[in-house]
Order: C-alpha cells, then sequence, then structure tokens
C-alpha cells in the first residue's frame, strides 16, 4: 500500500489493545526518567518543585512518542500490531508535527472526543490525525 492509495479504515480494537501495550512501556520509560529528577532535585524536600516535575515528564513523554514516530511512524506496540503513522505524502512526520500530535491526542484522549470522533470518521481517523494530516494505516 502506499500513500497514493485509498486508506482502509482502520478497526479500533488494534489500536486499543495497543493503547494498553503503550501505557505498559510509558510506565516505565515515566519511572525511569523521574529517577534522575527526584534524585537531583530532592524532589521530596521541595513541593514547589510539582509543577517542574510535572512538565519534565511530560516532556520526556513527548520526546519519547515524538522520538519514534518521527523516526519510522512506529512505537514498540505500533510496529507488534503492524500499524504505522504516515503523512499524505506517505512518510513519518517531522519532528514537530510527531509532538504536536502528542499535545493534541492528550486532551482528546481524557475527555473521549477521541473516541467519539473515531467512529463517526468515515476513515476511522483520530481527530488529531485529521487536524495534523496524518494517517494510521495497517500494513
Amino acid at each position: 500500500m502506499t500513500a497514493a492509495d485509498p486508506w482502509i479504515r482502520l478497526p479500533l480494537r488494534p489500536r486499543l489493545i495497543c493503547w494498553v501495550y503503550e501505557a505498559l512501556l510509558v510506565a516505565g520509560v515515566l519511572i525511569a526518567a523521574a529517577l534522575p529528577f527526584v534524585r537531583l532535585t530532592h524532589y521530596a524536600l521541595h513541593p514547589e518543585l510539582r509543577e517542574w516535575y510535572r512538565l519534565y515528564l511530560f516532556g520526556v513523554v513527548g520526546l519519547y512518542f515524538s522520538w519514534f514516530w518521527h523516526r519510522s511512524g512506529q512505537t514498540i506496540p505500533m510496529r507488534t500490531w503492524h500499524l504505522q503513522l504516515l503523512d499524505s505524502s506517505g512518510h513519518p512526520p517531522s519532528w514537530g508535527r510527531a509532538f504536536l500530535r502528542y499535545v493534541l491526542a492528550i486532551p482528546g484522549y481524557l475527555t473521549g472526543i477521541s473516541l467519539l470522533w473515531v467512529l463517526v470518521d468515515k476513515e476511522g481517523q483520530f481527530l488529531h490525525d485529521r487536524l495534523l494530516g496524518l494517517t494510521m494505516r495497517r500494513y
């Protein structure tokens, strides 16, 4: 399948299973990233660092997703489930688009808008992907 081929509606089930797998990996990334911050800042003694800590973890997870999406269009769970994120020209997204996807996806997932949108979208795309001109395909 090339970028010019019509996109086949991607079932929601493999993406939801991929999310569960992704959550396990992100938990590990968060634990690994939290340790240096906590140790270097003595976080337990400085509750005023809470917002910096959250921003740091937000950035680390954003870097994790952006790096994988930009590099190959796939995270490890996406590779397992044969899913790939591509732009309209059939290439993995740029760094900016990948990070913006991460930023836009968070409110969509937390509010449930992304899940509702995918049910009504004719190609089964998430709202943040539709806004950014990205497509997830199965290979």
